[in-house]
């Protein structure tokens, strides 16, 4: 039997009639609007109390979507404060080893994405590059992630190397002297494929927060693969934005940087100038290939410098582009542009182990001044820019120096006889030996003249005979003749310091020709300094109340007067303080040579610690020898032999040096 409906009055079938269009309505309404409440019923709810799906880590496109619904326009401040800033659609990287440089605003996040194709790309070559490696510390360890399993297993895997650089900052407008830098950015790497819910409280990513505008992260990849970076707020008294270079690679990392090794030596500095010296560039001997291709090589390193009071260093001091952009001093005009070139470069043997090393003069400082300076190389040394393998260069560790004041310390170097000698020299900007290339001769022809008279000497000496008849079996003639120039041209070449800075006062230092006028004042010193009581051996073996311990600076001979007469005579310097030769120099030489020529060393109390220093074990210049540099470690250095026990055993001659 048929089921029936059952007859409705009139009033029943209206009522019927308006549920079924109401519901029809509710239909049509359902199928064109957005349900916010089915996506609430799929996410989960976190700690904060923010709906956030469980296994889906783009939960931000969908808060974005909602809100963009809602009819919240992007960036109009009722935003919630997490997605302010938030890219959603990524920025493309433009390449493999290319710089991908913005503008970023502060509290915002950029989001980059690597796409797979660049992933999919053919490795690139880096170029022949420098002659060898460079014997020094590594560069910073990249960061690596522990990955997840692949949801794509056939994809194909690569090691992608992530740098960025922060090229410009924020600037100082606040009240007073900007005593610190601004903050850095962050960059973000994600840990998975495809996933773009990176930066402050995202997801499965690595944080690399940037050290002086350096940071680098290195990782396996496949797929589309993302990277954010993140502008903190700025704090009171910046303003501004940052500009960045960010670069991704299959091949090697873009950017460089060592914050650890300056692989750059401070020699001296006079009151305009300063001179700097690389480490030794290679170990192999002059007669290699490698060697020569490095002595061959033009300039492959360049510096960057600025005074420490030029801010806008501060907070990029591992940053290649950021010095290229914030710097006062450049090492290359042609390179980098803009700058009158007051730097000049070129490969030097001189020093440490008479190795290749590349060799800086910085003129046109100021005086009494502190600077911050930092070695650096363009690109890859072979090529730099777009496209190319580490071509946004490498920034090794910040080196700092401060520039003499008194004005009567001269840097003098490639000389044709000392040419060891590297160092200031008393000096006197008025006199006819202000000219660099005069001083060279003075003391050129002084030394080699000198040296003409012991070689004259030497001669004398059966130097090829027999072994029975050597005078050693452990030295020869040329050992000697070696020994004897290095002597001579420490002592006839003194190196100088100021006299009126409170580095003056360090107790290494002996005060010379007092007696003379100041260049500074053009007066004589205080009577109150130059009567005082001066005992420069104070563990002589004398009786209190000798003549030796009623000496003054203004009556003692090694206080009133030079080490060389020559100096006095000729270049008048004035009051100046002088780093005394190693001790080991003069034993090095009596050591060396055959004892018919009668050299000898002053005894300890006789006159030792008037003439001569002793070396430090912590970088500190305290005694002058041919090469020394600042601050280099005690493992690097490279020490004269000491024989003093077996020299004072045996000596009774001719005392050598003056006191």
């Amino acid at each position: 039997m048929l089921f029936q409906c059952p007859k409705l009055t009139p009033l029943q079938s209206r009522f019927a009639a308006s549920c079924a269009a109401l519901l029809m309505l509710g239909i049509i309404y359902w199928s064109l609007s957005s349900p916010h409440f089915a996506y609430a019923a799929e996410l989960e709810v976190d700690g904060s109390g923010r709906s956030r799906g469980g296994d889906d880590h783009n939960w931000h496109r969908i808060e974005q979507q909602m809100l963009e619904d809602d009819g919240v326009a992007q960036g109009d401040g009722k935003r919630s404060s997490v997605l302010v800033g938030r890219a959603v659609t990524p920025q493309a990287i433009s390449g493999n080893d290319a710089p991908n440089l913005l503008n970023i605003q502060a509290g915002t996040t950029t989001l980059w994405e690597y796409p797979k194709a660049l992933l999919a790309s053919s490795k690139a070559t880096t170029g022949p590059g420098l002659p060898s490696e460079l014997d020094q510390k590594r560069d910073v360890e990249p960061q690596h992630a522990e990955l997840r399993k692949r949801q794509d297993s056939s994809s194909e895997t690569k090691t992608i190397f992530v740098s960025i650089n922060t090229c410009l900052q924020p600037t100082w407008n606040g009240t007073g002297v900007q005593t610190a830098a601004p903050p850095q950015l962050t960059l973000y790497v994600s840990t998975e494929s495809g996933n773009t819910d990176l930066g402050p409280n995202g997801q499965s990513q690595i944080i690399q927060p940037l050290q002086e505008g350096f940071a680098n992260v290195s990782l396996e990849a496949s797929g589309d693969w993302y990277m954010s970076v993140h502008a903190p707020a700025l704090p009171d008294g910046f303003v501004g934005v940052w500009n960045y270079e960010l670069a991704v690679s299959i091949n090697a990392y873009y950017h460089a940087a060592d914050p650890t090794d300056p692989f750059l030596y401070l020699v001296d500095t006079d009151n305009d100038s300063a001179l700097l010296v690389t480490n030794n560039l290679t170990q192999m001997d002059s007669s290699s290939s490698v060697f020569k291709e490095w002595m061959n090589t033009s300039a492959p390193f360049i510096m960057f410098g600025a005074n420490v009071n030029h801010t806008s260093t501060m907070g990029i001091m591992s940053s290649y582009c950021g010095w290229s952009n914030a710097k006062q001093i450049a090492a290359n005009q042609q390179d980098l542009g803009g700058i009158s070139s007051n730097v000049q470069m070129g490969m030097i043997t001189r020093g440490l182990g008479n190795k290749p090393k590349e060799q800086f003069y910085m003129r046109d400082l100021n005086g009494s001044s502190q600077y911050n300076g930092v070695l650096a190389m363009a690109g890859n040394s072979t090529d730099s820019g777009s496209g190319v393998v580490g071509g946004g260069g490498k920034i090794w560790q910040t080196v700092n120096w401060t520039t003499k004041a008194d004005g009567n310390c001269a840097l003098l170097f490639n000389l044709t006889f000392c040419d060891e000698v590297a160092y200031a020299v008393p000096s006197n900007p008025t006199s006819e030996y202000a000219n660099i290339t005069k001083m060279q001769e003075l003391f050129d022809n002084y030394t080699s003249v000198s040296y003409q008279q012991f070689n004259y000497s030497l001669q004398q000496i059966p130097c090829n005979t027999t072994s029975d008849a050597q005078y050693s079996l452990a030295k020869s003639c040329t050992d000697c003749a070696a020994a004897y120039k290095e002597w001579l041209c420490a002592v006839s070449i003194p190196r100088c310091d100021d006299f009126s800075t409170s580095q003056s006062k360090a107790p290494w230092l002996q005060p010379r020709n007092m007696g003379q006028a100041s260049l500074i004042t053009g007066s004589l010193l205080p009577d109150d300094l130059l009567y005082q009581n001066y005992t420069p051996m104070d563990k002589a073996p004398t009786l209190q109340g000798s003549p030796a311990y009623k000496q003054t600076y203004i009556s003692s001979l090694a206080t009133n007067s030079s080490r060389n007469p020559l100096i006095d005579e000729k270049i008048m310097p004035g009051p100046y303080k002088e780093v005394l030769p190693c001790e080991d120099l003069c034993y090095s030489l009596v050591q060396s040579c055959p004892a018919s020529l009668g050299f000898g060393c002053p005894f300890p109390g006789r006159g030792l610690e008037a003439g001569y220093g002793k070396r430090s074990t912590n970088g500190t210049i305290t005694c002058s020898y041919l090469g020394a540099v600042y601050d280099i470690s005690a493992g690097d250095r490279l020490f004269a032999p000491m024989f003093k026990a077996v020299v004072l055993a045996g000596l009774v001659a001719l005392v050598v040096g003056f006191a």
